[in-house]
């Protein structure tokens, strides 16, 4: 099974390199295979599942290998956000976990932070302004994948609670802005578009002298496709309620839809004999499922890898692919359990997506060179900017390109399929 790294590589074109790792009497021994001296680094560390713990102390390591080999800047890109639940104190004498992490992430010589669909937004105000914090969201390819394959009829985006009506409505707009396009860009779309989605909310509610609590229903779904939208799926007995009552309700069909799937305890065996359709999820947290469990049928499993190549392009001062391209070079749909073409996908080095990477990454090496042999500028895309201005502007620039654009690093901590272990990749944007 290929990892997101992987999938991340495949994008940008960068074949992934292995790390020296060797775990003594518990300990975990780390080796960086190249040299990162002054380069921009990107570890991409999946924390999430039974290993969140350990998977955090290999990142501290990592970094810290990184730091000492005189790395430039060092960004971790996490897919999922560890510990984002616990953001405020729900009661006395409990820590804010979210808040701790952000500092121990600054600790280990973090200099930036780029995540997916944060639980709470406010995590954000935790880290202090010399650590760069983005979060980017998996939520409009999730709503093209039920746009162009699920055939939807007169959808309506539910938010599963009140604290989940901001994300819906991320939803719903990327689902209007499809429906509104068309086809949503893509070959599979609906050969009719269809009504316009509509937005409803679940709230709990407790009836005067019942112990039990009803959600109630605001908004219409009577005939209607329900999609619930979520940041996580945990237990899956939130996924299971709310399919039930919207079910009640005279909805037609029930979809979830959700960036993170934890999958803790129960949770497949829950979501496989409750009533949702369909549960859509990305790969942002390793989690693996036995061959014959009947959850298969209602479980897929979307690549986050375009969007955070896309982030990861952007913050080295690159050419960002289009999303809308990767969408045909390298499918963000798909089934978790049917990976095969992905994977050709990803590790092809010839996709239109790749060229322009590779290209912007040799011509810098190209320049650097001739400026240091005294030779001049080099052709291409940048001959322009080695042009423009004096002899010290062009100096000035190309100090900041080499340190900001030149090399780029990703480390990969865990596969993101299979049961959690320790899996560490190295590769670099100007790798030939």
């Amino acid at each position: 099974a290929e990892s997101l790294t992987d999938e991340i590589g495949g994008i940008l074109g960068i074949p992934p390199a292995a790390i020296d790792a060797e775990d003594a009497d518990g300990e975990t021994h780390l080796r960086l295979p190249c040299n990162v001296r002054l380069r921009d680094t990107y570890v991409v560390a999946c924390l999430g599942g039974a290993g969140v713990n350990r998977f955090f102390v290999e990142l501290s390591l990592i970094v810290s290998g990184l730091r000492r080999a005189s790395a430039a800047r060092i960004t971790a890109v996490l897919p999922y956000y560890a510990y984002g639940r616990q953001a405020r104190k729900h009661t006395s004498r409990v820590p804010i976990s979210a808040a701790d992490v952000a500092s121990l992430l600054e600790e280990m010589g973090v200099d930036g932070v780029l995540t997916l669909d944060l639980h709470k937004e406010e995590i954000a105000g935790f880290f202090s302004p010399r650590c760069h914090f983005a979060s980017a969201s998996c939520q409009p390819a999730a709503a093209r994948y039920l746009h162009t394959q699920r055939q939807l009829r007169r959808p309506v985006v539910v938010a599963p609670h009140a604290s989940g009506v901001t994300l819906a409505k991320a939803f719903f707009d990327s689902l209007a802005e499809l429906h509104a396009s068309g086809d949503g860009g893509s070959r599979f779309a609906s050969p009719r578009a269809g009504a316009a989605p509509t937005l409803a909310m679940l709230l709990p509610h407790k009836a005067s002298g019942s112990e039990r609590r009803h959600l109630e229903l605001i908004g219409e779904v009577r005939g209607q496709d329900a999609i619930i939208v979520d940041d996580i799926i945990d237990s899956g007995k939130t996924i299971a309620r709310c399919s039930e009552a919207l079910l009640e309700a005279g909805a037609a069909r029930v979809f979830a839809v959700a960036t993170h799937g934890i999958f803790s305890e129960e949770s497949l065996r829950i979501i496989a004999v409750s009533d949702v359709t369909t549960v859509v999820v990305t790969n942002s947290v390793p989690f693996s499922v036995p061959r014959d469990h009947p959850v298969r049928r209602k479980l897929v499993v979307l690549s986050a890898a375009p969007v955070l190549a896309h982030q990861v392009a952007k913050l080295a001062r690159l050419p960002p692919p289009s999303l809308d391209q990767m969408a045909a070079t390298f499918p963000m749909t798909g089934s978790f359990f049917d990976q095969r073409r992905s994977r050709q996908l990803g590790r092809s080095s010839s996709s239109g997506v790749v060229s322009p990477l590779r290209e912007r990454a040799q011509a810098l090496h190209l320049r650097a060179y001739q400026e240091e042999i005294g030779v001049g500028g080099a052709e291409g895309n940048i001959s322009d900017e080695a042009e423009m201005g004096s002899e010290g502007s062009r100096d000035a620039d190309r100090d900041a390109d080499l340190h900001a654009d030149l090399e780029a690093c990703m480390v990969d901590l865990a596969s993101c399929s299979g049961p959690p272990r320790s899996a560490h990749d190295l590769a670099s944007l100007s790798s030939g």
